[in-house]
């Protein structure tokens, strides 16, 4: 009982760290008829909106055409820091110089900090149980100051202070003089933790020399324009909500360790041996995969320059988080690829893996295409940063331009597939991550499902060109739908549920956004058309790229480009409990068309298999659009002269809750 008591009032002491700064507060309240709804205006075909996403229409930050509004704004970061490490020690030191910005019109008399590696503290909350070896004392902050006074990072009076709560993944700092609106403050920090030995949660020790830094700064929490500061703390079980930033970073390390990190490398030639650093430039021309390192070039020290340490700088502007990785024993394989046919821009590819790997060996080439697909076809946008690097570890995770992977060799479902195909379909997933949400900034805590969602139906549809239809459908139905159809309450859950109102690793985390979204996506452009789909996407990402769009600016940009309203759609599939289930009930009265029931009300699209007592067949294609006058009942017309014999519905795809009924036959005795 008191495990359960001390959880409740670390989720209540967080949320107070979320109440909006007054004058958001205080704004004119929000007209439930005003023409922000999506819906174009009508307040009955409009769809759900939260109040405090209302008062950001009203407010004018964002408009009812699906663009920014006028009073649009979000707050900023650059960071400057210095990493230490000294491996095998696990220690990882931080000093660092963060300018924050306040581009809102609030004034701020808090930073709330948020601090992801609290979450290995023994106390922490988290919503999944996790054994010892996970366990670190989380972040210890030796030295702080703000606008170069230098202040307590603690204060014992406070409830919310560390010591009373530790383990607590966010921290409130108030302020001697509320930092003005379009101001900005200059914070100063000294920090370290300890990065745990079983890979923790998407980052940690890889192997003795090998590390993966993720989620590992501390960095001032997101404060945004429907909700003030995002203090909900982290859980293991929602992911991220940060703002964009700009980066410094070096890394300092041991001569023969190899860095990788999200953003450009500014000082190869200081760092690299020169036939190294010759072959790294080289790479970002070509299309040839080039190995830059063996495995057992750097024992034999000719990697790296010789300096007893060296300090790998870094560089990367406008991206939500900074990962970093090191090894002293990786191969390094490079090569480019172009992105941006019209300019003829090219993006380094690079991969570090440990020779056990074997099923690494085509990762540059498979990225490659990965990224040559998210540039031309979908989402169709151009790859929007200088490089990636996809590193052996065990996350299967995506960050700015790095991706930290696992090997499935020993894998049976990977075995059953193509040789590699397995590996390539992870790392394409997490590749076209770049789109959403690091270029898109969604707010993934909240609504995971504008990122899982959107790359888990990009990801099918590479899947489609890679493996062939047949093996990336049965692929999406193994890992994506296929339990959609179980009878379980939690799958019935609206997407549009807030995400980090949940508790716990249920069935709704699962799937909802990811399989159920990707469905919705994939029969958004079933309904469209690929032309239109492709032209609505397009315009929403031009709208809202390098911004933290919502789930309703995702619907106005979409009913505002020029193909039609979906409201009437949208709702069906992200504000419902429906669910897919279809049934052929019967020949219509005449006989001359098949009854198809929707007994689960989703608005999916269907083929329908006709067999005639001719000897002749036919296949007739459905798209949700069969739905909208009558989201139960629709009736698809048989070929004139003919006299059906069998009916039977095909939904791909998209799992039916009960394919029993998906079958009819005409009597023999009725047929003539």
């Amino acid at each position: 009982m008191r495990t359960i008591t001390l959880s409740l009032r670390r989720i209540l002491l967080s949320a107070l760290l979320v109440l909006p700064a007054a004058s958001a507060i205080a704004a004119a309240a929000p007209d439930d008829t005003a023409p922000w709804l999506v819906g174009n205006g009508d307040p009955a075909a409009g769809l759900y909106m939260p109040r405090e996403i209302k008062q950001a229409y009203a407010n004018g930050t964002r408009s009812a055409d699906g663009k920014p509004g006028p009073n649009y704004w979000q707050n900023s970061a650059r960071h400057s820091m210095r990493i230490t490490l000294n491996p095998p020690s696990r220690r990882v030191q931080g000093e660092q110089e963060i300018v924050y910005v306040n581009h809102s019109p609030d004034p701020l008399p808090k930073l709330v900090f948020r601090l992801y590696m609290d979450a290995h503290h023994p106390q922490a909350l988290r919503e999944k149980p996790m054994h010892d070896k996970f366990l670190t004392d989380g972040v210890s902050v030796e030295s702080f100051e703000i606008d170069g006074k230098a202040m307590r990072w603690d204060d014992p009076a406070d409830p919310l202070a560390r010591e009373n709560l530790p383990g607590l993944t966010t921290h409130a700092v108030t302020l001697a003089t509320p930092i003005a609106p379009k101001g900005s403050v200059r914070i100063r920090m000294r920090w370290h933790y300890d990065l745990v030995a079983d890979k923790g949660w998407k980052e940690g020790a890889v192997d003795e020399t090998t590390y993966f830094l993720a989620y590992f700064f501390p960095r001032v929490t997101n404060y945004n324009d429907y909700g003030g500061w995002d203090g909900s703390p982290f859980t293991l079980g929602r992911e991220f909500n940060n703002d964009f930033a700009d980066f410094d970073v070096e890394v300092d390390v041991p001569r023969d360790y190899v860095v990788w990190a999200t953003g450009t490398l500014q000082n190869a030639d200081e760092v690299l041996q020169p036939a190294v650093a010759r072959k790294l430039a080289a790479s970002f021309t070509s299309d040839q995969v080039a190995t830059l390192a063996a495995s057992t070039d750097a024992k034999a020290g000719t990697v790296t320059a010789r300096g007893e340490r060296l300090r790998w700088k870094w560089r990367a502007e406008h991206v939500p988080d900074f990962a970093i990785a090191l090894s002293n024993h990786y191969r390094w394989d490079a090569a480019s690829v172009m992105v941006d046919p019209s300019t003829g821009r090219r993006a380094s590819v690079q991969a570090a893996y440990a020779d056990s790997a074997t099923d690494f060996r085509p990762m540059v080439e498979m990225a490659r295409q990965a990224l040559a697909f998210g540039s031309t076809a979908y989402p169709g946008v151009p790859y929007p940063y200088p490089k990636t690097t996809i590193v052996l570890g065990s996350a299967d995770e995506e960050y700015p331009m790095m991706v930290n992977d696992g090997s499935n060799l020993g894998d049976a479902f990977a075995a059953s597939l193509p040789e590699g195909a397995y590996t390539g379909f992870v790392a394409t997933h997490e590749l076209l991550h770049s789109w959403f949400p690091f270029y898109m900034g969604i707010n993934e805590r909240r609504y995971p499902f504008m990122d899982e969602g959107w790359t888990t139906a990009f990801e099918y549809l590479r899947n489609r060109e890679v493996m062939g239809v047949p093996t990336a459908d049965a692929l999406f139905k193994a890992f994506r739908s296929a339990p959609l159809a179980l009878p379980l309450s939690g799958m019935d859950l609206p997407i549009i549920t807030p995400h980090d109102a949940l508790f716990g690793q249920g069935v709704a985390f699962a799937f909802n956004p990811y399989g159920k979204a990707a469905l919705g996506y994939l029969a958004l452009r079933d309904l469209m058309g690929d032309a239109a789909f492709k032209q609505a996407l397009h315009r929403f990402m031009a709208d809202w790229h390098g911004k933290r769009p919502l789930p309703w600016d995702m619907f106005n940009s979409f009913n505002h480009a020029g193909a039609g309203d979906y409201t009437w759609f949208f709702r069906n599939w992200f504000f419902s409990h429906n669910y897919m289930d279809l049934a052929v009930e019967s020949m219509a009265t005449g006989g001359n068309a098949v009854v198809v029931r929707n007994h689960g009300g989703a608005a999916m699209p269907f083929d329908l298999a006709l067999a005639y007592t001719d000897g002749s067949s036919e296949r007739v294609h459905r798209t949700p659009a069969a739905w909208r006058a009558d989201p139960r009942r629709t009736e698809v017309p048989i070929a004139a002269g003919k006299t059906l014999k069998s009916a039977t519905l095909e939904t791909g795809i998209y799992p039916d809750a009960n394919p029993a009924d998906n079958a009819w036959a005409a009597d023999p005795a009725t047929r003539h």
